[in-house]
């Protein structure tokens, strides 16, 4: 029987090593080199995940600046999800995505759209249901890079590239999937970053499609339960665990400072000592594979929210009040490490 290795979990409030005063050579770091997991806990975690990461005289930041027109979208990089449009207004700020880049070289952005449906008919008062994408469909991403170093205003913006949804026209005006419910395409940049994190994470982990969906079941609810009975109990430590990992690849990836992993510490530390957060158990999911396989995610299909039905897709991270009290959702990422037996 092969074993299933959890590497990261992500929680939200849902309604339901050294630093460097010189740029180092790029090496790869496993995520988990000289940490014993068991020795983390709410006291040291700041100061652990600081020890290792590494600050740069050049600390590139890549963020997309997302636009659509008559079309719901959902944006992945490197096969996670950094952004998903149920709505019809637009994306105001640019959107960072460096925890999504592990290491230089090729990236990956995948672009999901859907018909706009009942959206038009509600924010305006009359029209019709709307189930096919149409000539007038269109997404525009525009990749730019800064370096942190900088002052990180407009003016030390570098456009790294700049694309836009597929059309049939020599004018680019009638869109290629005119007439589908549904329509995916994607595209490639090049990043280049100091760091290399593709080593014992999601950048190396096996494809769990291969593992026998049962067990993989099994051992995700298995595992999320655990959490959320920890999570009831209050225990900080088990917390800062489970969270280790994932704080590791995002502290690093955005170069932060030991002040900046320290508030957002202190942000999760308040979801455990806020009384009006109660768990929810996961009913009527599934279960999706993001990072080629590599990881796992509870998907709540349907939402009851005061009387409402609220259709969830691909959703871990959503905000709400249910019954004025707010509810704690464990999005589970669960791992396969490449040296690792599967369970087929």
């Amino acid at each position: 029987m092969g074993v299933i290795k959890v590497w990261c979990t992500y929680f939200s409030v849902l309604s339901c090593v050294t630093a460097l005063d010189h740029k180092k050579q790029t090496q790869p770091m496993a995520v988990t080199d000289q940490i014993n997991i068991q020795d983390i806990t709410s006291d040291n975690i700041v100061e652990a995940i600081h020890a290792k990461v590494q600050q740069y005289k050049e600390e590139p930041m890549y963020y997309l600046r997302i636009g659509k027109a008559n079309c719901l979208i959902e944006v992945l990089v490197n096969d996670f999800p950094v952004y998903k449009s149920y709505e019809l207004s637009n994306l105001a700020s640019p959107l960072r995505i460096n925890s999504k880049i592990l290491k230089s070289g090729t990236q990956t952005v995948t672009v999901r759209m859907y018909p706009v449906g009942d959206l038009i008919k509600e924010e305006y008062e009359h029209g019709e249901t709307i189930t096919q994408l149409g000539d007038a469909s269109a997404v525009s991403i525009t990749v730019t890079q800064i370096d942190k170093q900088s002052e990180m205003d407009f003016d030390d913006e570098h456009e790294v590239m700049k694309h836009r949804s597929p059309t049939t026209d020599a004018e680019g005006e009638v869109f290629t999937g005119s007439g589908l419910p549904f329509y995916e395409y994607s595209f490639e940049f090049t990043a280049k970053v100091p760091y290399d994190l593709s080593e014992n994470s999601w950048g190396n982990a096996a494809d769990l499609r291969k593992v026998k969906p049962a067990y993989l079941e099994e051992e995700a609810l298995k595992y999320y339960q655990t959490f959320l009975n920890e999570f009831q109990k209050g225990n900080k430590d088990y917390i800062a665990q489970k969270l280790f990992h994932s704080y590791l690849i995002r502290s690093q990836t955005y170069y932060r400072s030991k002040t900046e992993i320290q508030e957002l510490w202190n942000e999760d530390l308040n979801l455990l000592d806020n009384p009006s957060i109660e768990t929810q158990p996961i009913t009527n999911y599934e279960l999706i594979f993001y990072s080629r396989g590599g990881v796992v995610n509870y998907v709540i299909r349907i939402l009851l929210i005061q009387g409402y039905e609220i259709k969830v897709r691909h959703g871990s991270y959503i905000k709400k009040i249910i019954e004025k009290k707010q509810c704690f959702m464990v999005s589970t990422c669960i791992a396969l490490n490449k040296n690792l037996a599967n369970e087929t």
